[in-house]
């Protein structure tokens, strides 16, 4: 009796979308192209380092592979979710009960396992380097998961992007990050925010370095894909409040662990997480829907009260990034004293500076915020190279020195430059930054007063079900 194989496939245990975006990846000439020429080039290089002592041809290979993995791989994600969008697919994947989140995981996924291949497929060309050439193979491996880590994190954030329709912001708000990564530094800043401590003498410093650098990579993936995922998902959509928690807890996590490995790295940890949630936080869409605020009305007093900085909403998220900032700022003054915690209010006022040009910018542009922030950002740097201009040439270059000031930028730049009498630059543009959140009251007020039919019917909902 003869027995019959079964075909075996994916596990359904998979993500359809992984699945799908999987297949279809692994199929395309470019990741044959980039298999192909990787390896070929590998090969050449291998025999370079076998002939030769210097670390000209070692270079040549980790340029290579991080250029593969940091820019080629990341961009295959440019048009994932435009391309759906354009294609008028996105309401057909919708409809396979398929939530928002599962779509743009499936799309980073598929893209991060091909780049995990080639990942892979390159590890025997470091064991014949550490053959012929003498290198650290344990140091050389440890880089290439590094790289891999960037790789998912960029990766990441071009999924994330690409829900923008319009190609040419898309282009902008990529191109500059990546060109910076092609040279290696913005990579670095990404996954080695605590790598002072991965370097540190001793094994647990070492170790907990790692697990800081994996932490911090696993928290950029989900706050960058869903802040994907929010830009596609229905209006209805309560991701934001489990954004925004789970940013309050990689706050609390990271600065923890940053505390505890590498105290001088804590105010660049609190930085880098407070603006990433921040941004986030300040480009929700406004909604005017009952169901969004009624499951803070159904807990009373403490659930209105926790509404005003989880509920969807862009004005929600700057009381929720004021909060953070404020929180973070007195907890530096008790810690570390003035000077950092006065740098962080002053990196938040750059933030509130930014969404009040932005916010004022899509006045009338609902759902257009990225783009807004975009060009706030634009409008903010324009100013403060305009200022400092303004003060270097004029004439009357002491009676206008309060005019760079008035940009936060400028306070970072020159933090002990004397202003008027005690006072110097930085202190004068800590003190401004200040205002920038009160002038963002007046827009955040007007989108209160857009969601208060939404409001009151959901206090409403909330009295009848409890009766």
């Amino acid at each position: 009796m003869t027995t019959v194989a079964q075909l075996t496939d994916f596990s359904d245990r998979l993500s359809p979308m992984v699945v799908k975006e999987l297949r279809q990846g692994l199929r395309t000439r470019l990741f044959g192209g980039v298999m192909l020429a990787l390896h070929a080039l590998l090969v050449l290089i291998t025999l370079m380092t076998a002939s030769s002592t210097g670390g000209q041809a070692r270079g040549l290979m980790d340029g290579l592979v991080s250029f593969t993995l940091c820019l080629i791989f990341p961009l295959c994600g440019f048009s994932a979710l435009a391309g759906e969008m354009q294609a008028n697919t996105m309401d057909m994947l919708v409809l396979t009960r398929l939530s928002t989140w599962r779509i743009v995981f499936g799309k980073w996924a598929a893209i991060i396992v091909q780049s995990l291949l080639v990942t892979i497929s390159v590890v025997p060309y470091l064991v014949a380097r550490y053959v012929f050439g003498g290198s650290e193979l344990g140091a050389d491996l440890v880089s290439l998961f590094q790289q891999w880590m960037i790789s998912i994190v960029l990766t990441a954030a071009v999924v994330a992007l690409s829900t923008q329709k319009h190609f040419w912001l898309r282009a902008l708000i990529l191109g500059l990050p990546l060109v910076i990564t092609v040279f290696g530094s913005f990579a670095q800043i990404i996954i080695g925010i605590m790598g002072r401590a991965t370097f540190s003498s001793g094994v647990q410093p070492q170790f907990l370095g790692y697990v800081s650098a994996v932490a911090v990579t696993a928290w950029l993936v989900f706050a960058l894909l869903s802040f994907g995922a929010s830009r596609i998902a229905p209006a209805s959509s309560m991701l934001p409040v489990r954004k925004r928690l789970v940013n309050l807890a990689a706050l609390i996590v990271l600065s923890g662990l940053a505390w505890w490995v590498d105290p001088v790295g804590l105010v660049g940890v609190m930085m880098m997480v407070l603006v990433v949630a921040s941004l986030d936080a300040m480009t929700d869409d406004v909604n005017n829907i009952p169901s969004l605020y009624l499951p803070f009305y159904q807990r009373g007093f403490v659930g209105r009260l926790v509404s005003w900085f989880l509920a969807p909403g862009w004005m929600h998220g700057f009381l929720y990034s004021l909060l953070l900032f404020g929180v973070c700022s007195g907890l530096l003054l008790w810690l570390r004293g003035g000077g950092d915690a006065a740098r962080l209010w002053l990196l938040g006022g750059c933030l509130w500076q930014m969404a009040l040009f932005g916010h004022i910018l899509a006045i009338q542009r609902r759902g257009e915020y990225l783009g807004a922030f975009f060009a706030g950002l634009c409008i903010q740097l324009l100013l403060t190279f305009l200022t400092v201009l303004v003060v270097n040439v004029s004439k009357f270059k002491t009676d206008l020195e309060w005019v760079a000031c008035v940009m936060p930028w400028n306070a970072f730049g020159a933090p002990s430059k004397p202003f008027v009498g005690q006072w110097s630059y930085f202190q004068v543009g800590v003190m401004l930054s200040t205002l920038w959140p009160i002038f963002l009251t007046l827009p955040a007020l007007l989108a209160f007063l857009r969601t208060r039919t939404a409001r009151r019917q959901a206090r409403q909902f909330a009295l009848s079900s409890h009766e």
